[in-house]
C-alpha cells in the first residue's frame, strides 16, 4: 500500500504545473505584439524514485507515480533559423547601404536620372554650343564673345559644384558611418553586460534549492541586439554553458563573457575612411553589413586604386575622377583652340620652335585666387583663366581685323568629335564629351540598379527566414488558445483526483473505524 498522502502530492504537483502553464500562456498572449518576444513554455519532468542503497533494488512500484515537476520556463527558438536570418540580414543590409550611397552619388548629378534633361552638365554644354554658333556668325563682335565667356563660366561653375557636392556626399556618408560605428560599440558593450547578467542568473537557476526561472526577458533583449548587430557586419554567435554567448564579427572575437572589443573609426586627409579593432589594431574586414558597404563605396576608386585605403568598387572617388577627367580634357581642348594673333605677319603667333602659341582660356584656381596654367586642372579647381577674365571679350576674339569663324567652329568640332580619348585612373574612353558623360552616368545607373535588385532579392530571402523563425518563436493566438484549453482540462482533472483522494481518506478515517 502506497503512502497515504502521496496521491495528494501527485495531484498537487499537477495542479501547480498546469497553473503555471496557464500563467505562461497568458504571458505569451499578452506579449503577442512585443518586439523581440519569444514565446515561452513550462519545461516539465516526471518525479522519479531513486534508490542508491543497493545495486540490486527491490520493486518500487508501490511508491511510483509521484507526479510532475516544473524544471523552469524555457523559450522556443531555432538556432539554425537565427543564424540563417542574421546571415541574410547582413547581406541585405550591405546591398541596401550600397544602394543608398550610389543614390546619393546619382543625386549629385542633376541630370543623373535623365541625361536629356536641361540641367547640370548637359544644359551647360548646350549653352556652350549655342554661344559658339552665335559667335561664329560674327567672330569680331565683343557681345558674342562675352556670351561665350559666360557659357564657359557656367560650365566651370557646374564642375566646381559637382566636386563640392561629391565632397559633401562623402562627408555625410562618413559622418553616418561614424555614428553607425558608435552604435556598434554600444551594442557590443550592451551584449557584454547582458552576458554578465545572464550568466549570473543561470548560476542561480543551476541551484536546485531555489525556485527561480531562466532570465528569458534578458535572452529576448540579447537576441534583439544580435539581430541589429548582424545588420552592421557578419557575425557568428556561439552559446556557452553558463548562458553567455561569444560573438565574432568579421572573424574577430568581439564579445566574450563580460568583455568586449571596440571599433575605431578614422578619416584620412584624402577623405577615405578606415575601421580598426581597438584590441589588436587589425583592420575590420566584413563580408556583409552596412559598415562594409559604406567603407567600400566611400573609398571606392574603381579599377586602379591609388592607396591601401581605397577599394575597387565604383564609389565616390571613382566619380570624382570622372569629372576631373572631363574638366582636364575641356581645359586642354580650349587652351589649344584660339591662337594669339601676330599683327606683323597677320598669322597665328609662333614661338621660337615654330609652334603656334594659343591663348590660355582655362586655368587651375590657386588658393590665392589666381589661376595657373601649369597646375593640373580638376573639377575642383577649374576656372576661367586670369588672362581671359582680365582681357574680357577681346581676349577670345582671334583678331578684330579678320573675321575668321573657323577657330570657334573648331571648338565645336573638338567637343563633338568621336575619336577623343579620355584617360582616367585605370580606364580610358574614346568618344566625344557627351558620350563620355553619358557613359559613366549610365554606368552609375546600371550599378545602382544592380545593387537595388540584389537588395530586393535578399530582402525576400531575409523575410522568408524571418517568417520561418516567427513560425517557431513568435506567439500564435490559435496555438496558445488550444494550449490554454489543454492546461485547463489537465488542471480540472488533477483537481478531480484530489477530490477523489479526499473522499477515499474520508471513508478510511471516518467510516471504516465505526
Amino acid at each position: 500500500m502506497r503512502p497515504t498522502f502521496m496521491g495528494f502530492e501527485t495531484a498537487k504537483s499537477a495542479i501547480f504545473v498546469n497553473q503555471k502553464s496557464i500563467d505562461i500562456v497568458g504571458t505569451n498572449l499578452a506579449n503577442m505584439n512585443t518586439n523581440g518576444y519569444t514565446r515561452q513554455r513550462v519545461e516539465t519532468a516526471t518525479m522519479y524514485v531513486a534508490n542508491h542503497s543497493s545495486r540490486i533494488i527491490n520493486s518500487r512500484v508501490g511508491i511510483m507515480g509521484q507526479g510532475v515537476e516544473a524544471l523552469g520556463v524555457g523559450q522556443i527558438r531555432d538556432a539554425y533559423l537565427d543564424k540563417r536570418f542574421r546571415d541574410e540580414y547582413s547581406t541585405n543590409a550591405y546591398y541596401g547601404e550600397a544602394a543608398d550611397v550610389l543614390s546619393d552619388i546619382q543625386s549629385v548629378f542633376d541630370d543623373g536620372n535623365d541625361v536629356s534633361s536641361l540641367t547640370g552638365i548637359t544644359s551647360a554644354m548646350e549653352q556652350i554650343f549655342d554661344s559658339l554658333q552665335d559667335f561664329a556668325e560674327s567672330p569680331t563682335t565683343g557681345t558674342s564673345a562675352n556670351v561665350v565667356m559666360s557659357a564657359f563660366t557656367n560650365m566651370v561653375q557646374v564642375l566646381n559644384q559637382l566636386d563640392s557636392k561629391l565632397t559633401q556626399a562623402q562627408q555625410q556618408q562618413s559622418f553616418d558611418m561614424q555614428n553607425t560605428t558608435a552604435r556598434v560599440n554600444e551594442l557590443l558593450e550592451e551584449l557584454a553586460q547582458l552576458n554578465k547578467a545572464i550568466s549570473r542568473d543561470e548560476s542561480v537557476v543551476a541551484n536546485p534549492d531555489n525556485e527561480h526561472y531562466r532570465p528569458n526577458e534578458l535572452y529576448d533583449k540579447r537576441n534583439l541586439l544580435l539581430d541589429e548587430l548582424a545588420g552592421y557586419g557578419n557575425i557568428k554567435v556561439t552559446e556557452k554553458a553558463n548562458g553567455a554567448v561569444d560573438v565574432e564579427m568579421g572573424g574577430v572575437l568581439v564579445v566574450s563573457d563580460s568583455s568586449n572589443n571596440r571599433l575605431n573609426f578614422t578619416t584620412h586627409e584624402d577623405g577615405t575612411v578606415a575601421l580598426n579593432w581597438a584590441e589588436g589594431g587589425e583592420p575590420a574586414q566584413f563580408t556583409g553589413g552596412s559598415l562594409q558597404a559604406s567603407m567600400e563605396y566611400i573609398n571606392g576608386r574603381g579599377n586602379n586604386v591609388q592607396s591601401s585605403n581605397e577599394t575597387p568598387q565604383k564609389g565616390i572617388p571613382y566619380y570624382r575622377d570622372k569629372i576631373d577627367t572631363y574638366a582636364n580634357a575641356m581645359a586642354y581642348l580650349l587652351n589649344n583652340s584660339i591662337p594669339e594673333y601676330d599683327p606683323n605677319t597677320k598669322e597665328p603667333l609662333k614661338d621660337a620652335q615654330g609652334n603656334i602659341v594659343y591663348k590660355t582660356l582655362i586655368g587651375a584656381k590657386l588658393e590665392n585666387g589666381s589661376t595657373s596654367s601649369t597646375v593640373p586642372v580638376t573639377a575642383k579647381n577649374i576656372s576661367i583663366s586670369d588672362e581671359w577674365r582680365e582681357g574680357g571679350s577681346d581676349y577670345f576674339i582671334y583678331s578684330k581685323d579678320i573675321a575668321d569663324p573657323s577657330y570657334a567652329q573648331s571648338i565645336v568640332i573638338k567637343l563633338t568629335e568621336e575619336d577623343y580619348t579620355f584617360k582616367s585612373y585605370g580606364e580610358s574612353f574614346t568618344g566625344n564629351f557627351e558620350e563620355f558623360y553619358v557613359d559613366f552616368i549610365s554606368g552609375l545607373g546600371a550599378d545602382l540598379s544592380y545593387v537595388q535588385g540584389r537588395a530586393e532579392a535578399s530582402a525576400v530571402v531575409t523575410d522568408d527566414f524571418l517568417t520561418r523563425r516567427d513560425e517557431v518563436s513568435a506567439v500564435s493566438r490559435d496555438e496558445e488558445t488550444a494550449n490554454l484549453v489543454t492546461f485547463q482540462k489537465s488542471y480540472e482533472a488533477a483537481a478531480r483526483v484530489m477530490n477523489v483522494m479526499d473522499e477515499l481518506l474520508d471513508v478510511i478515517i471516518n467510516q471504516m473505524g465505526v
